[in-house]
């Protein structure tokens, strides 16, 4: 059955499988090395006991014996323990650092798909779901997480494994119920560690909210784009108290699951040292019957601890196996995610933008259980021809855009582009085609340079293309006395030693119009509410800009002014999720309806 956090089932087994294969594509020879490395560690214990057990019975005889003492025997022994030293003090090291290779290029690996995984969402629904964003956290923390900690457990398997098989038979040797009683003891150890294992998990997932929460008031408090209001309104105190109110509940959930683990782990030590004592009185008894040398003594003690010691990290390793991957589910979730947008198996090639855009009743609501935001919406826009959308906030303008640019499929109807449902497009094809300015557009912390020329990535890097793209949006003289120019860097969150800057709303507006530009492919180009930050003039040099990108490409414009609305060739008013009026500027002047309500109460404001 699936587990109650995780929404698909995976056999522990394959999840394991599944790490090491990464594991191997990662860093092969580095997984080959630490495997390798860490037999050797776990043989070594067995050896230097060996050593020193012959040790001990050499420093014996001599003590009873006035016979001569066998200095060449001792000095092999002695070369012995230090080789054996020098092995443990090089090998630990070089498993580490292997160990530490391969989870870098590991969770280089794990972060990239990842973010190839979530880019991959051809629409923005899953983004606008609070719970991907809890399953990206818990996807990102339990891959690395769970690697890692996989890893790790795995060549601790090893090294207690080999430690384990080698010291029992040295236990089995002396006494086949001693062996027995120590590994029975052990045994409680699986069964906490893999309780403790999945409370952990459950916490980690029930504590996923508040940590999200964690990084929102992280923002407000230190971020600038927070500053002006968080401080105008005084409420810096007041969100601190919630951090802190937030910090005392995660701790506090953590300090109970680490009191209950010191508890089982102070019971556990008990019985642990129950069982190598009375392991230590029988070797001693049998020492002092003279059944067992000075060195037998040093030997069979040092099994007990060793195979206690073995057990304990073979158990632990089994539990944390359990443990990670549980946590490493949570990747594969992700994984498996499923794009809600669907893509045609055999995409249609895109036309060129000849016949028009059309929709045909189309509606749409963002969830089957919520009220429509269109609704029965039918429009043609002629090539070529420029469309205004005008409406009142909430009106729906912003949501047919989204449709329009494929970030949503429509609930009912089809959206039609040459006659073609836009579904059968490659949506990344069909997206080339079109070029839009968002209300809310992106501000990148990111180099001039960069800012206009990822409006075509494939030209981010051509200076003469995003200069070009910069003049005609009126932004490059502006540039020009950034203090390097295009390479200026426009952030206040990376300094890099030079000191951080930011343009006005209006500069960024013109920034954003050249990115605009950048899409020369372009046949649809839409702006919706761009003009905020401009005033009356500016705005006004900018609408003509549009229209002389626009020239010879359909268009869509979403305006509250309309002084800029007028200039467009069809205007389509949008009324809770309906087009109620759609015409020319004097055509819907003409029917004294809504718009012509609107246009005169604006007109009123400026005379």
């Amino acid at each position: 059955m699936p587990s109650k956090h995780n929404k698909y089932d995976f056999s522990r087994l394959a999840i394991i499988i599944n790490i090491l294969n990464l594991m191997w594509q990662a860093q092969p020879y580095a997984l080959c090395g630490t495997v390798l490395l860490n037999i050797l560690q776990g043989l070594l214990p067995l050896t230097t006991a060996w050593v020193t057990k012959l040790l001990f019975d050499l420093l014996a005889q001599r003590l009873a014996s006035s016979a001569a003492f066998n200095w060449t025997a001792l000095l092999w022994l002695v070369v012995a323990q230090a080789v054996l030293l020098l092995a443990g003090q090089i090998i630990t090291p070089l498993a580490a650092y292997l160990k530490a290779e391969l989870n870098r290029q590991l969770n280089l690996n794990i972060q990239t798909s990842i973010y190839q995984k979530v880019n991959d969402f051809t629409g923005i629904a899953p983004f606008e779901n609070p719970q991907l964003h809890d399953t990206i956290r818990l996807a990102n923390q339990g891959a690395r997480h769970g690697s890692e900690q996989t890893l790790w457990l795995l060549t601790s398997f090893i090294q207690s494994g080999v430690a384990l098989i080698s010291f029992v038979g040295v236990l089995l040797a002396f006494s086949p119920l001693l062996a027995g009683l120590v590994i029975l003891a052990a045994l409680p150890q699986l069964a906490v560690q893999l309780k403790l294992g999945r409370q952990r998990v459950r916490l980690m997932h029930d504590l996923t909210p508040d940590e999200r929460r964690k990084y929102y008031y992280d923002f407000l408090l230190s971020y600038e784009k927070a500053a002006k209001e968080m401080r105008l309104l005084n409420v810096g105190a007041y969100f601190i108290d919630k951090v802190d109110q937030l910090y005392q509940g995660i701790h506090q959930a953590e300090r109970q699951q680490q009191q209950q683990e010191l508890r089982w782990e102070a019971g556990l030590g008990t019985l642990s040292t129950l069982v190598s004592s009375g392991a230590f009185v029988a070797v001693v008894l049998a020492a002092i019957n003279g059944t067992l040398s000075l060195g037998d003594v040093t030997l069979y003690i040092s099994a007990v601890r060793s195979v206690q010691d073995a057990l304990k990290g073979i158990f632990f390793a089994v539990s944390g196996l359990h443990e990670s991957s549980q946590f490493y589910t949570y990747y594969l979730n992700l994984m498996n995610m499923n794009d809600p947008l669907p893509v045609a198996e055999s995409p249609q090639p895109i036309p060129d933008l000849r016949q028009g855009l059309e929709l045909q009743n189309v509606s749409f609501r963002y969830h089957s259980d919520q009220p429509w935001v269109l609704r029965d919406m039918n429009l043609f826009i002629p090539p070529k021809a420029c469309l205004a959308l005008v409406g009142l906030n909430g009106a729906g303008k912003t949501t047919l855009v989204k449709l329009l640019l494929r970030f949503y499929d429509p609930s009912e109807g089809q959206i039609l582009w040459d006659g073609i449902d836009i579904r059968q497009f490659d949506p990344q094809a069909l997206r080339q085609k079109m070029g839009a300015i968002f209300q809310d557009f992106m501000r990148f912390d990111l180099t001039v340079q960069e800012n206009i020329g990822l409006g075509d990535v494939r030209h981010v890097a051509s200076p003469d293309r995003v200069q070009q793209a910069a003049k005609r949006s009126g932004v490059h003289k502006m540039i020009q006395t950034l203090p390097q120019g295009y390479e200026t860097e426009l952030t206040l969150m990376f300094a890099n030693g030079k000191s951080p800057i930011d343009l006005s709303g209006g500069q960024w507006q013109k920034i954003a119009m050249a990115r605009l530009f950048m899409r020369q492919e372009a046949n649809l180009l839409i702006l919706d509410e761009p003009t905020a930050a401009l005033d009356a003039q500016a705005e006004h040099d900018l609408f003509d800009q549009f229209v002389e990108l626009a020239n010879g490409r359909t268009s869509i414009l979403i305006s509250h002014r309309f002084s800029t609305v007028k200039m467009t060739d069809r205007i389509a008013v949008l009324d809770n999720g309906r087009i109620i009026e759609h015409g020319s500027h004097e055509e819907l002047l003409t029917l004294g309806g809504i718009y012509a309500e609107l246009y005169t109460m604006q007109a009123e404001k400026y005379r």
